[in-house]
């Protein structure tokens, strides 16, 4: 799904795929009235609906420079990079096309497995950074965490990482189109054309 492109020009994230407009969350982005700012009086050039774009698909996407960030780390540095501010973000037509969106984003099991490995490496992550080698039991005075078994953990994490990088990959040759994909999940045949 190549949904936005960055207009380099404009300086600004544009809809690739028109036919996205044909659904009703997006769509709704693009009223006149609701794009009516003091930078665009009349709405006419719907910043508002383009700086929620760009919210969409830096947040939401899973090619965002900022995918690999955790997401309330992202939410923070999103808003401001697509210069939205919190009353923007809490609008009902605004949310329900962020909702819509990762909806889309979503709907392949490859994404969902691959979105699962990864927030289980972020705690992954989060656990290693916990852990300390010289934190003793107070009762007994032995050492919580056994260098040895730390070590070996770490070891397995090497392998965890090319996992998720194969799957990474697998996603984006899902999302580009590449591949022999016809419909869906659906694999060509030998007498397809």
């Amino acid at each position: 799904m190549n949904v936005f492109t960055f207009n380099n020009q404009l300086n600004r994230v544009e809809i690739n795929e028109p036919e996205l407009l044909l659904i009703k969350e997006f769509s709704l982005l693009f009223g006149l009235e609701r794009n009516k700012t003091k930078d665009d009086p009349t709405g006419v050039k719907k910043t508002k609906a383009f700086r929620e774009f760009t919210y969409i698909w830096l947040m939401l996407d899973w090619k965002s420079p900022y995918s690999d960030y955790p997401e309330q780390v992202r939410h923070k540095e999103v808003l401001v990079d697509a210069g939205l501010t919190q009353e923007e973000f809490d609008d009902p037509l605004f949310r329900a096309a962020c909702r819509k969106y990762r909806e889309l984003q979503e709907s392949s099991i490859t994404v969902k497995m691959f979105q699962a490995a990864q927030n289980t490496v972020i705690k992954f992550i989060d656990y290693f950074n916990s852990i300390d080698p010289q934190e003793r039991d107070p009762v007994t005075g032995k050492p919580i965490f056994k260098v040895k078994d730390i070590m070996q953990e770490v070891k397995g994490l090497a392998e965890v990482n090319d996992n998720l990088k194969a799957l990474e990959l697998q996603v984006k040759k899902e999302q580009s189109g590449d591949g022999d994909d016809v419909l869906g999940d659906v694999r060509s045949g030998t007498f397809d054309d």
